[in-house]
């Protein structure tokens, strides 16, 4: 991209020339630049990548306009990271979790997500030393994993 200034020929000089070069004016000064060209139609796995981030996006957003949610990102915040990263990072990414099923179904969850509650079957887990418990079912169930940034993780559990 090349910009003049006080160039007599290329003076306000707009459009096309030779179908390779676009004259552009931008902020009083003339732009030479490469024709654009046309991209494909995305694809779904891209719309749904972009609906993702407008929603991580429109959450931060929200979250830090909160006091209590803002001072809870900033403290999980990384060093050189704003509370609206943080919270941005948080609704992007879903939990990670683990589920263990022995006598009872235990289910963990790593990373710093704050998770509300957890749904196993038709029945809601229980909080006890930082992971969630559930009497266990003697059938196939699935378990749901709810954050504050509103993901949703399904586990589909075969006993």
């Amino acid at each position: 991209m090349a910009l003049t200034n006080d160039n007599v020929i290329l003076r306000k000089a707009t459009g096309t020339f030779a179908k390779q070069i676009v004259f552009r004016q931008r902020f009083g000064k003339t732009v030479m630049c490469n024709r654009p060209c046309k991209y494909p139609p995305k694809t779904p796995t891209q719309i749904a990548n972009q609906e993702r981030f407008k929603r991580a996006n429109d959450f931060a957003k929200a979250a830090v306009k909160d006091p209590e949610k803002k001072a809870y990102y900033q403290s999980i915040k990384k060093p050189g990271q704003t509370a609206f990263n943080a919270a941005f990072q948080d609704a992007y990414h879903k939990p990670e979790v683990e589920v263990i099923v022995e006598e009872k179904v235990v289910i963990k969850t790593t990373g710093k997500h704050r998770i509300i509650k957890v749904q196993v079957g038709t029945g809601h887990a229980v909080l006890n030393n930082k992971q969630w418990e559930h009497p266990l079912i003697e059938k196939p169930f699935t378990v749901k994993v709810y954050d504050i940034a509103g993901n949703i993780c399904t586990i589909e559990i075969q006993v």
